[in-house]
């Protein structure tokens, strides 16, 4: 019995110690395997602090060619601005270099003294971009050194200026007696209804021409009437030694009447003409008037005197040489074409269309050469000739 006890005793001894030793076993194991998981997770912390400056570096490789194409552009807008600086320089250098000169193919030197046709620029270049030094008016005096046909080369002091050679003619040539006359033939087949001021900033404005009125009896259209006279006084004039301008020798044209009054300017007329003819709701009206603008017209007063003299005279010389009824001078500033002047003009309405025998007479071609040798002995008087 004892025996069976002590052979049972030892038996749950062995058990003990196999369980004891197999549960050693299981945490050997189960260490080495969170001993193994926590050498992972260090290894993936590893890692994962390895791959932050990867992904820096990353960010600094997508960073870079931009900055690079900022400064490539930078520089290239500096090359560009450079290039440009560069090829204003040489344009500057050629535009010097090509300075203006008279044509070496056709120059003529020679001195030889000369006067101006009209108002002209004196330029420092023979060319129209030049700059221009002074404008001289009408029968201004030179010597010409040279002359390539376009543009001649003129003394002005110890200086060589340049005028254009189609407004020069040589002194010994001159023929007539110094006076230049535009004649503006007034109206036009079609009026032109646009409006401009009535003067030099003026805010009134008026229609820039009309087609004029017409015969009674005749029906002879105003800006027919007035073109025939005016060519027989042109005539007229440049046989008396006159220089002659006209504003139109056509119905087909469009010029305003500031437009006019700008051609006799430029010219520097001495003397502006500007013919037409009247008309009435009474047809008994008749007779010969001149009109001028007032002492205190505010466009061109300072020329009243001047104004004045010239429209009696040219009245007093139609009336004389066609007997016809002296009306008056009217005087007015409400008239464009002569608000717009700079030179001394005068209106002539050469009798009443809408009365049945001035319009007859007025249509007669020798009535017209009357009309026109009075308006010349007019304008022979006005400049004392």
């Amino acid at each position: 019995m004892k025996k069976h006890l002590i052979v049972i005793l030892l038996l749950l001894f062995v058990l003990t110690l196999a369980g004891c030793t197999a549960k050693e076993s299981g945490g050997t194991q189960q260490g080495q395997k969170t001993a193994d998981n926590s050498g992972n997770e260090e290894q993936e912390s590893v890692q994962g602090s390895k791959e932050d400056p990867a992904v820096d570096a990353s960010k600094e490789d997508q960073e870079d060619p931009q900055k690079e194409d900022e400064t490539s552009n930078e520089q290239e807008k500096s090359k560009k601005s450079k290039k440009k600086s560069e090829k204003e320089k040489k344009d500057s250098a050629q535009k010097k270099a090509a300075k203006p000169a008279l044509n070496p193919d056709t120059v003529v030197y020679a001195e030889e003294e000369v006067v101006t046709t009209a108002t002209v620029n004196v330029r420092k270049a023979p060319s129209t971009d030049s700059e221009v030094y002074q404008a001289v008016p009408r029968r201004s005096s030179f010597t010409r050194t040279a002359d390539d046909g376009t543009w001649s080369a003129v003394k002005v002091g110890d200086q060589e200026y340049f005028i254009a050679s189609e407004y020069l003619q040589l002194a010994s040539e001159v023929t007539d007696n110094g006076h230049l006359v535009v004649i503006d033939a007034g109206h036009q087949a079609q009026g032109n209804s646009e409006q401009e001021p009535i003067g030099p900033g003026a805010s009134e404005t008026k229609a820039k021409v009309a087609s004029g009125t017409s015969g009674c009896v005749t029906g002879l259209n105003e800006y027919e009437l007035t073109l025939q006279v005016s060519l027989k006084l042109q005539e007229e004039l440049e046989a008396r030694g006159y220089q002659v301008i006209m504003v139109r020798t056509s119905h087909d044209v469009n010029i305003s009447n500031s437009e006019r009054a700008a051609v006799a300017n430029n010219a520097g007329a001495d003397a502006f003409i500007r013919v037409h003819a009247n008309g009435a709701d009474d047809s008994g009206e008749h007779g010969i008037l001149t009109i001028c603008p007032t002492s205190a017209n505010p466009y061109m007063g300072n020329l009243y005197n001047e104004c004045r003299s010239l429209s009696e005279c040219v009245l007093d010389g139609a009336v004389n040489a066609t007997g016809a009824n002296k009306k008056y001078i009217w005087e007015t500033d409400s008239m464009s074409g002569i608000n717009w002047c700079t030179v001394p003009v005068t209106i002539v309405e050469m009798g009443f269309m809408t009365n049945p025998t001035e319009d007859q007479n007025m249509a007669d071609g020798g009535y017209q050469q009357q009309l026109a040798q009075g308006m010349a002995d007019g304008l022979d008087a006005y400049f004392g000739d």
